[in-house]
């Protein structure tokens, strides 16, 4: 969720440029993570954070409560991701479960074989493992696919998942069912993070994923750091315990971006032309 001062609301309403910025920057990260779980690639999550910024900071003399301030941001970005925002180029692949199930077969080869580095290996896999996750979110269709990010990633209760994407809340229920019951399945089916008996494995990925471009030798695109032994472990133990596939896409990083800057400047040049 978005959580805006109302204060810092109101002082920029009244023109107060370092509020503004407050604002923006308090934005910035929840509406880019859920972007990049909507869109799964790094340079679409980042053209709609900044339309979604901009919407943000050209309609907040609209918002009437301006305690709820956040709340009405992120019904914002939710909506724009889900009905505005045009086509991703993963959405253009128009990935199923099933074509994606094939493609994880595809290819695989021992991680030892493409000459990588302990660290490099640790980026490659950890970069294989999120992509992986965040292009299978890309199988559902649009409803279905915030239906799970709110539910299941954001933990967003049904009342506010439902308000927040203006629908019932039976219908937001039957949406997050279906959404659960198809990665669930999926992931217990393919994953071997999941199921010992499972084909795939992160490491087995690398060199396909080398091959192709999609990673780049010692390069980080969606990794902001490694993963820390003990978060590891923590999210195993959620593994064990039955929630598979919402451990699963929970055990990404934090994602990062700069857009808000790049708003900033945008605003501060359209101030100046007034």
């Amino acid at each position: 969720m978005i959580r805006l001062d109302a204060n810092q609301v109101v002082a920029a309403r009244e023109g107060d440029r370092a509020a503004l910025d407050a604002i923006v920057r308090s934005a910035e990260r929840p509406v880019f993570n859920l972007a990049m779980r909507m869109l799964a690639n790094r340079a679409d999550a980042e053209d709609a954070t900044q339309e979604i910024l901009v919407k943000i900071i050209t309609h907040l003399g609209s918002v009437r409560d301006v305690g709820s301030a956040g709340a009405w941001a992120f019904k914002i970005a939710c909506r724009h991701l889900v009905h505005e925002r045009k086509r991703g180029a993963i959405e253009a692949m128009q990935l199923s479960f099933e074509v994606f199930a094939a493609d994880l077969e595809t290819g695989l080869s021992p991680l030892s074989g493409h000459g990588l580095n302990d660290v490099e290996a640790a980026i490659a896999v950890e970069e294989v493992k999120i992509g992986c996750t965040l292009a299978m979110l890309v199988c559902l269709s649009r409803e279905l696919r915030i239906a799970y990010i709110l539910g299941e990633i954001f933990e967003v209760s049904a009342t506010e998942a439902a308000d927040v994407l203006g629908i019932e809340s039976a219908a937001y229920r039957q949406r997050l069912l279906r959404a659960r019951t198809a990665v669930t399945a999926f992931v217990k089916r393919s994953c071997g993070l999941v199921t010992e008996t499972a084909g795939c494995r992160c490491q087995s990925r690398v060199g396909q994923a080398l091959s192709i471009g999609r990673i780049v030798k010692g390069q980080r695109d969606l990794t902001s750091e490694l993963p820390d032994p003990t978060e590891v472990r923590r999210n195993v133990l959620m593994l064990e315990q039955g929630r598979t596939s919402a451990a699963l896409m929970r055990s990404n990083p934090e994602f990062v971006c700069k857009m808000g800057e790049l708003v900033m400047q945008m605003a501060d040049a359209r101030s100046r032309s007034l």
